[in-house]
């Protein structure tokens, strides 16, 4: 396996419901923000994003935010959707992610990362030996690091999703 490939390729969270979660033996997603929850650099989560936690919990899944946002963006954000968050995670670097799994005290094979970067989400996540949810970004960013990262996740998103 690719440590690029995704484990699913989604459109949003909104895909993933209980199907989805016992489909996949999920327990606890780690939750990227940007682009994932809110659109880029926003504070606010997109409609929707509160009742999905909801249901998430009401399935007993267990949910945290890990991102590589600053502590002081990401605790407003954290706070307004009342999760748990890890900050300056430095995806796609495993180490965050692995600590994140151990505090939530389940096995690897039950905990999805879930984010909209392939080089930092999908990479990190597969590199800690979780398996990942790929969704596609809200909003194209910017800048024109960012610009060139989304024509190459273009690339691969067309490849897996065939």
């Amino acid at each position: 396996m690719s440590i690029f490939k995704p484990t699913v390729l989604i459109d949003s969270i909104f895909d993933i419901d209980a199907d989805f979660i016992k489909r996949h033996h999920l327990k606890a997603l780690l939750l990227d923000v940007d682009n994932t929850l809110a659109i880029y650099q926003t504070r606010e989560p997109v409609p929707g994003v509160m009742e999905w936690i909801e249901t998430m919990r009401a399935l007993g899944v267990d949910l945290h935010i890990l991102s590589n946002a600053k502590p002081k963006r990401l605790t407003a954000f954290a706070n307004q959707v009342h999760l748990p968050y890890f900050y300056m995670s430095l995806k796609p670097l495993p180490f965050k992610i692995s600590k994140a799994v151990k505090k939530l005290g389940v096995e690897k094979q039950n905990v999805a990362l879930v984010g909209d970067q392939l080089f930092t989400d999908i990479l990190g996540g597969n590199l800690a030996g979780v398996q990942t949810v790929w969704v596609q970004y809200m909003q194209l960013e910017d800048g024109w690091t960012f610009q060139c990262k989304r024509r190459i996740e273009t690339r691969f998103r067309k490849k897996y999703r065939r």
